[in-house]
């Protein structure tokens, strides 16, 4: 059965892979409309609609409409029409609307939690609020907010209007309906999406089933969501053929889904995909390169998971390329580094030490002759790494020492107290290590090498 009953929108079930929508990194145009009846409250609960609307943008910014009626009804759907000529002109370009399950949906919720989100429209004076707040910027979200009440109507539009005097209250409202109508279930994929697709008889079994399986993994769904699509019997053999594929891009389910694994992350996934049998399918060599190459997802457990099924997790990883200045072999211990974490702070200094338990090598060099070391910019990393014997004597081939891929004060300082050399230049301007300490006032770094002149002997 179809779990998206009255899709006017003309759309199936499958869902746009971000490997085959190119998602880009873009703001989303979105409109909010908000209809409450004068004596909904006190009278009739069916008489309270709310509804929010959420246009397209050039990336995967979410295009769909949510309405809540006052009986606890939710009504979803991708079927909507352009907000405005520039959500028109997205539309046209866009290869996916940010939704990881499109199409039409319904469920139900208390009529209560209806009638707490009219009161908080009542708690933020809405009436009283300007008709638009608009801040002199481009390509940002635009949200558009009406009450109606009887024959009264206000409408309140929003495009980055916290810059534009805009109370926080109509930000606030935004997100309740989001939240009250549990859109992210279908947007994103959480855990709420799997209960809702069994009453919705979903048949888990469908190629239906392995394209939100595959997309889920590509983009922002849960693990949990994830691996319950698979254990319900996702058929991972079959091609996940999204409805606007890219030529030459379809790959079967289970080979899509254990290469994601890797790039978020997500070692559960990824031993389900092991136990199946995909790693063997996919190669234990392109696993490893694809570990290098995302940093071990930046998950402590997946580098123990990848490491158990054996996959080299100190692979060192090389793309073509025109840059001579390009490092290449680079393994997952120095990608940490550079950008693999920047979604996941907190999770830099434990998959470090994971890779470090596992046997990754802290004075593996890469193309330029740099270490891990090169480009660490915090101390516990840096600290780590040292205890582990990495050798911050090191010097790459253009005679730099490691301390010239950094501008933190405190690591610096550290590698200079390690052995670092400071003779050399930055790579970008040509400075010295002291004249970047005078620009950037590190005043602890200027003070070491007036004290140490023959450190620029090492």
């Amino acid at each position: 059965m179809d779990a998206r009953p009255g899709n006017d929108s003309g759309e199936s079930m499958a869902v746009s892979s971000s490997r085959f929508s190119g998602l880009l990194k873009a703001g989303c145009l979105l409109a909010i409309a908000v209809t409450i009846h004068p004596k909904a409250m006190a009278a009739g609960q069916e008489h309270i609609e709310i509804t929010l609307t959420r246009s397209a943008c050039y990336g995967s910014c979410p295009a769909y409409q949510v309405t809540i009626h006052g009986d606890g009804l939710v009504h979803f759907t991708t079927g909507t029409s352009p907000v405005d000529a520039v959500d028109a002109v997205h539309r046209r370009f866009a290869r996916a609307r940010g939704v990881l399950l499109p199409g039409t949906h319904e469920d139900r919720i208390q009529p209560e939690a209806v009638q707490a989100l009219a009161r908080q429209f009542e708690a933020a004076d809405f009436w009283q609020l300007k008709d638009e707040y608009r801040a002199r910027v481009s390509d940002s979200p635009t949200k558009v907010v009406t009450l109606a009440v009887a024959d009264r109507k206000k409408t309140v539009i929003d495009y980055v209007g916290t810059e534009a005097g805009m109370p926080k209250a109509v930000k606030e409202l935004e997100e309740a309906i989001d939240r009250l109508a549990g859109t992210d279930r279908w947007v994103n994929g959480t855990a709420d999406l799997i209960p809702w697709l069994e009453k919705t008889h979903f048949d888990f079994h469908s190629n239906q089933a392995a394209v939100l399986a595959v997309d889920a993994e590509a983009t922002h769904a849960d693990e949990a969501t994830v691996i319950a699509l698979i254990e319900r019997g996702a058929p991972l053999d079959q091609t996940a053929l999204p409805s606007m594929p890219l030529p030459g891009n379809a790959e079967v389910a289970g080979i899509s889904l254990i290469e994601d694994s890797i790039r978020r992350g997500h070692a559960e996934v990824f031993k389900r995909m092991v136990k199946g049998g995909w790693l063997d399918r996919l190669g234990k060599a392109k696993a490893a390169a694809s570990f290098a190459d995302l940093a071990a997802g930046c998950s402590p457990a997946m580098v123990d998971a990848a490491a158990d099924a054996g996959v080299d997790i100190d692979f060192a990883v090389s793309h073509p390329s025109q840059d001579k200045d390009e490092p290449q072999e680079r393994t997952a211990l120095a990608m940490l580094e550079d950008w693999g974490c920047t979604q996941n702070e907190a999770a830099r200094l434990p998959t470090a030490e994971r890779l470090l338990a596992r046997g990754a090598n802290p004075n593996h060099r890469d193309s330029l002759g740099r270490t891990p070391l090169y480009g660490v910019h915090r101390l516990d990393v840096l600290n780590l790494l040292l205890a582990h014997g990495a050798d911050a004597t090191a010097k790459s081939k253009d005679g730099n020492s490691m301390l010239f891929g950094s501008w933190d004060e405190a690591v610096i300082l550290r590698l200079l107290q390690a052995g670092a050399s400071p003779r050399g230049r930055y790579g970008d301007d040509g400075r010295t290590l002291a004249q970047m300490a005078k620009a950037q006032n590190m005043a602890s770094v200027t003070k070491w090498l007036a004290a140490h002149p023959g450190a620029y002997r090492r």
